[in-house]
C-alpha cells in the first residue's frame, strides 16, 4: 500500500511539472510573438519612409538634371550639395556633382565624385540596371588619370595628386570588375 501512494505522489508530480512547463513554455512563445510584430511594422515603417525619401531625391534629382542640361551649373550645383547634405547616403547626387563638375572640365572633381556615387550604389556598374553608367564613367576614369599623370609630371611632390591618383585607381578597378 506504502508502494502504491508513493508512486501516486510521483505520478502526481510528474504531471504538474508538465503542467507548469507546458504554461510557461506557451507563456514564452506568446510573450515572443507578441514582441516580434512592433519590430515587422517598424520594419516596414522604415520601408515607407526610405521609399518616400528616395522618390523625394528622384524628384529633386530631376530637376537638378534640368538645371544642368539648361546650363545654370552654379544653381545646379547649390541644390545637389542640399541633396547630399539632407540625404548623405544617396548616389544619385554624387552622381550629379560628377557631371557638374564635367561640364566644367573639373575631371579629378568629377571622378571623385563618381567614386563616392558607386560606393553609394553599385548599381552605377551594372550593366543589367537601368542605373548603369560604366562607359561614362570609364571616359571620365582615363581622362582624369591622363591628367593627374601630367600634373605629377609637373610637380612629383604633388602628394594630392598621388592620392587622387589611387582613388581613380580603385574606381578604375571597380569597373573593370564590373565589365566581366
Amino acid at each position: 500500500m506504502e508502494n502504491s501512494n508513493s508512486m501516486d505522489r510521483l505520478d502526481r508530480f510528474s504531471i504538474w511539472a508538465i503542467v507548469i512547463l507546458l504554461i510557461s513554455s506557451f507563456a514564452l512563445i506568446s510573450y515572443h510573438l507578441g514582441e516580434a510584430r512592433p519590430v515587422r511594422n517598424g520594419q516596414q515603417r522604415v520601408t515607407a519612409v526610405t521609399s518616400a525619401a528616395n522618390s523625394e531625391v528622384e524628384g529633386k534629382c530631376k530637376v537638378i538634371r534640368n538645371i544642368i542640361e539648361g546650363g545654370n551649373l552654379g544653381k545646379a550645383e547649390v541644390f545637389v550639395r542640399e541633396v547630399i547634405q539632407r540625404y548623405p547616403y544617396e548616389g544619385e547626387p554624387r552622381m550629379l556633382m560628377g557631371d557638374i563638375y564635367i561640364r566644367r572640365q573639373e575631371l579629378i572633381k568629377a571622378v571623385l565624385e563618381y567614386k563616392e556615387a558607386v560606393d553609394l550604389n553599385p548599381d552605377y556598374l551594372d550593366k543589367k540596371t537601368p542605373l548603369f553608367q560604366g562607359k561614362k564613367l570609364k571616359g571620365a576614369v582615363k581622362e582624369a588619370l591622363d591628367e593627374i599623370e601630367k600634373k605629377i609630371k609637373a610637380n612629383n611632390d604633388d602628394e594630392a595628386m598621388r592620392q587622387n591618383r589611387k582613388v581613380i585607381y580603385y574606381l578604375q578597378r571597380r569597373i573593370a570588375g564590373s565589365c566581366g
